[in-house]
């Protein structure tokens, strides 16, 4: 068994019930990895960045690696006396914000993980000295929301995602379709999907457009038909999703899709039960097995 510092944000606002690296740390320790963890973002609030590096370099003492999650706004200096293998996981869209960059411009990691290939992208043409020792990990969604149980539809299709002004664009001209649910999170949120039989999804922004929205697993899980705008095929090819969800160019082949769907109960039938099956290939204990490879590929 292998022990890991696992440096991330875990006790966000004090509850960490929805958070993604509970569910991450739960599946390292699923996957006989253990974790010391550290939060960053708590230490830094309540200390300095100086203490955090002396937490940092006194417990990766114990440790055989260090995973960093996220990492905004850290100086590499931080890490500057740790003495085992460093594995950085960007998980923000890097061609969208700059505040891991100086952690990108150094040397200190043995392997990189960033959120798309669009980072990839950036990674080759601003920091070309970490290509070869960087790769794209997908999101995914925690096996303990998986629920398939049969319960009355409230809705046709729903869209409950943060709103942006292009999503505004693509809803307006098919809100007589989709019902649009704001600012709802938590059990109240699978709720809603598991009430619904068709979830759409439509990229936050156009700068972004090959992001792989976490709520396309969250709505798989709770088995939706899910309809996206244009996805990343290579992206699709990873995630073992060919031909689970429908995908269309524009708002109005949004809506023919909807209206075609209306008329053709037994097809939203039929992509509902793929899901289930695609769903199991897209967990975080899933995802870790890539994660733990490579661990052992770097401690060998």
């Amino acid at each position: 068994m292998y022990t890991i510092l696992y440096i991330g944000v875990h006790h966000y606002k004090n509850d960490s019930k929805w958070r993604s690296e509970t569910f991450i740390n739960n599946a390292f320790n699923n996957n006989n990895i253990k974790t010391v963890r550290i939060d960053y973002r708590s230490i830094l609030k309540e200390k300095n960045q100086k203490y955090l590096q002396s937490i940092i370099e006194e417990k990766s003492k114990k440790c055989d690696l260090l995973f960093l999650q996220r990492g905004e706004n850290l100086n590499p200096v931080i890490f500057m006396n740790v003495k085992i293998p460093m594995i950085f996981w960007s998980t923000e869209p890097i061609q969208l914000k700059n505040d891991v960059d100086l952690l990108l411009k150094d040397r200190i990691f043995s392997w990189i993980f960033v959120h798309s290939y669009s980072c990839l992208d950036r990674i080759k043409i601003d920091f070309p000295h970490i290509t070869i020792k960087c790769s794209v990990l997908h999101n995914a969604l925690p096996k303990e929301k998986i629920n398939f149980n049969i319960i009355p539809k409230k809705y046709f299709a729903i869209f409950n995602r943060n709103l942006s002004l292009r999503r505004k664009w693509w809803l307006y001209q098919n809100y007589k379709d989709i019902k649009i649910i704001k600012g709802v999170y938590g059990d109240q949120y699978y709720a809603n999907l598991s009430e619904s039989e068709i979830a759409v999804n439509i990229h936050f922004s156009s700068k972004n457009k090959d992001d792989f929205e976490t709520g396309i697993f969250e709505a798989l899980a709770r088995k939706c038909l899910v309809i996206s705008e244009k996805l990343n095929p290579k992206v699709i090819n990873d995630l073992d999703l060919n031909g689970v969800i429908i995908e269309v160019g524009n708002p109005r082949e949004l809506k023919q899709k909807l209206k075609y769907l209306k008329n053709n109960p037994k097809i939203i039938a039929e992509f509902q039960n793929k899901s289930k099956e695609a769903i199991k290939k897209n967990t975080w204990d899933y995802r870790i097995l890539t994660i733990k490879e490579k661990i052992e590929e770097i401690l060998s």
